[in-house]
């Protein structure tokens, strides 16, 4: 059995958890360290690494902590320049669609449109959970996959336009380099399968999205069998291959 955890998802700070019987998958080092491990219940030694988008704060400000703490991360070779290295840790680029195996997990990325910022989405392949996408902080996905029946999308709706605040700040930036609902549940009809088994929003837009509604409105597209989430701090969604 997988289990996803989330630990944060949002411009605060991302950080997601694969945990499987005997290894970790960590996604993203926007979430302080400390966080990650109350997470994964203290299990500091099953971690076999982590998959960095982008250079992002609220995706790589404790990029440093996870390295310091013997953590493998993962990333395009944009992002490892503007992070920069520690010398002596594990912090490696990756070539686009070149597979590395981090233990179980055998992980693929390509690059996805975030507003001229280098950034990778991943698609992360294990026996007991099949095939999953990740991909945030994108414009639009370039790939379709759907030959690749992935059964778990964890995946950007920052916002729809309905419900963004216009007055705050950052109006315009809500609209470069992110997913509205709309791109991404064209996204998941692109790549529908019946292998189909869950879908998990994330990286949700404070004052820019309706959690209820954007279920409600994925889970037109998808169907009732499939479980469709908002990821929020806290949960805890199985990622299993077959459905029993």
């Amino acid at each position: 059995m997988i289990k996803l955890k989330v630990i944060g998802s949002s411009s605060k700070g991302n950080g997601y958890a694969l945990v499987a019987e005997s290894e970790i998958l960590l996604l993203e080092c926007g979430c302080p360290f400390n966080d990650i491990k109350k997470a994964i219940d203290w299990q500091i030694l099953k971690i076999s690494g982590c998959l960095l988008t982008h250079g992002h704060a609220d995706h790589s400000k404790n990029t440093k902590d996870f390295l310091k703490a013997g953590i493998p991360v993962y990333t395009n070779e944009e992002t490892k320049q503007a992070v920069r290295e520690i010398p002596g840790a594990q912090f490696y680029s990756v070539p686009e669609f070149k597979s590395v195996h981090i233990g179980g997990f055998k992980c693929i990325p390509f690059y996805v449109p975030h507003n001229g910022t280098s950034c990778y989405a991943w698609l992360i392949e294990h026996p007991e959970m099949g095939r999953l996408l990740f991909a945030t902080d994108y414009e639009y996905i370039p790939y379709n996959f759907q030959k690749q029946k992935i059964q778990h999308f964890l995946i950007e709706a920052n916002y729809q336009e309905q419900f963004i605040d216009k007055d705050i700040p950052n109006y315009e930036h809500k609209l470069l380099g992110h997913a509205s609902l709309e791109t991404c549940i064209g996204a998941i009809k692109a790549n529908q399968s019946p292998n189909l088994r869950s879908v998990i929003m994330c990286h949700l837009g404070g004052g820019s999205s309706s959690g209820k509604y954007f279920i409600n409105e994925m889970q037109k597209v998808t169907g009732r069998n499939v479980n469709v989430a908002c990821a929020v701090p806290g949960l805890v969604v199985e990622v299993n291959k077959d459905p029993f």
